[in-house]
C-alpha cells in the first residue's frame, strides 16, 4: 500500500480506517497542483476519539489486502492448533510418565510388602521352631530327670530289700533253715 503522503483524500480516509492511524488533513500541507501532500513539521496530536492502544493496530501482514488476511489468519489458527496439539501431547506424555512412575512405585511397594511379609513369616516360623526345640529339650530333660529319680528309687528299694534280707539271714541260723526258730 502507498504511504499516506501519496494518497488522495478518499484513499487517505480509507487508509485511516484500515490502519487505525489518524492523520488529520489539516496537518498536511497541500501543493498548489494537489498532486502530492507534504508533511507538516508539527506532529499530529491524537484526538480524543482515536484509540491510543497500539496493540489494537493491525499488523503490517494484514495491511496488504483481504485475500492475504485470510491466509495469515489461517496460518495463525494453524499455528495455534499445532501449539495446542503439542501442549496436549506433552501433557499426555507427562501424565503417562506419572502413571508409569506411580505404577512402578506401587509395584515396588507391593514387592517390599511381600518381602516384609515373607520375612515376618520366616521369623515367626523360626521362632516357633526354636520354641519347639526348646520345649522338646525341656521335655527330654524332664524325662531324663524322672528316669534318674525312678532309677534312684529302684536302687534305694533294692538296697533296702538287700539290707532286709541281710538282717533276716543271720536270724535263720547255721543250718540255713529259716523256720528252725520254732522250738
Amino acid at each position: 500500500m502507498r504511504s499516506p503522503e501519496c494518497l488522495s483524500e478518499y484513499e487517505f480516509w480509507v487508509y485511516k480506517d484500515q490502519t487505525g492511524f489518524a492523520f488529520a488533513p489539516s496537518f498536511f500541507a497541500i501543493d498548489s497542483n494537489m498532486s502530492t501532500i507534504a508533511k507538516s513539521t508539527t506532529p499530529a496530536a491524537p484526538s480524543a476519539f482515536e484509540s491510543k492502544d497500539w496493540t489494537k493496530a493491525p499488523t503490517p501482514e494484514l495491511q496488504s489486502g483481504s485475500e492475504d488476511e485470510s491466509d495469515v489468519l489461517d496460518a495463525k489458527a494453524k499455528e495455534r492448533r499445532q501449539r495446542k496439539q503439542v501442549k496436549k501431547e506433552e501433557k499426555q506424555r507427562r501424565e503417562e510418565a506419572e502413571r508409569r512412575a506411580r505404577e512402578e512405585a506401587e509395584a515396588r511397594a507391593r514387592e517390599e510388602a511381600e518381602r516384609a511379609k515373607a520375612e515376618a513369616e520366616r521369623k515367626v516360623k523360626e521362632e516357633a521352631e526354636r520354641q519347639a526345640r526348646e520345649q522338646a529339650e525341656k521335655e527330654r530333660a524332664e524325662v531324663q530327670r524322672r528316669a534318674a529319680e525312678v532309677a534312684a528309687r529302684q536302687r534305694a528299694m533294692a538296697q533296702e530289700a538287700s539290707k532286709k534280707r541281710a538282717r533276716e539271714e543271720p536270724e535263720a541260723g547255721p543250718s540255713g533253715d529259716r523256720n528252725d526258730n520254732v522250738r
